[in-house]
């Protein structure tokens, strides 16, 4: 149930982009981002920073595309969170000097520091390309193409650099030995 709240957002964006337009598209990506909160509080998961800062992206991105009937808003609106996630990776790193991965798996996974950070850049680095990839697409490509990337092209590339992310892991997992005692 929460992986489907997860994604029903994009869903219902792509199926209103089918069957509608990128404005009807626009305002049911923004109440179904609306919904997908309350049904994350009302299954008890926790909303995380990534959660609100979507939220709010989507609503005010979403209301000036609905406002001024122009769809660039809503085609920055993923650029927007990329850099917003590469800031707080980033930031977590110089301000608290600890990566955000760590403080959010470091309860389940052991990395030498040197580990969570590097996997910390690379997210900065993979989010500002994607960044910079939603921008270049949205500007150079149809609307066609971009509802597309936006939808299936993001999910690819972040499934990719994750398997990649997970690899990495697992060579610099340090315990190991615990891991392997706790199987059946």
């Amino acid at each position: 149930m929460v992986l489907l709240l997860e994604y029903l957002p994009i869903i219902l964006f792509f199926i209103f982009y089918k069957v509608a337009d990128i404005y009807v598209a626009t305002g049911i990506l923004m109440a179904a981002t609306v919904l997908q909160l309350v049904g994350l509080r009302l299954l008890r998961e926790p909303l995380t920073p990534r959660h609100w800062i979507i939220l709010g992206v989507v609503l005010v991105f979403g209301a000036v595309t609905l406002a001024l009937r122009d769809d660039w808003f809503i085609k920055i609106k993923v650029s927007i969170v990329y850099v917003a996630i590469a800031l707080m990776m980033a930031g977590g790193l110089i301000l608290r000097n600890k990566s955000p991965l760590q403080s959010m798996f470091g309860q389940e996974i052991q990395l030498p520091e040197f580990a969570w950070r590097k996997l910390t850049y690379a997210w900065v680095v993979f989010s500002l390309a994607m960044a910079a990839l939603n921008l270049y697409i949205a500007e150079f490509w149809s609307q066609e193409a971009w509802v597309n990337f936006k939808v299936f092209g993001i999910l690819a590339l972040t499934l990719i650099f994750t398997v990649f992310t997970g690899a990495y892991m697992f060579k610099h997992h340090t315990d190991r030995d615990k891991d392997t005692e706790q199987l059946p």
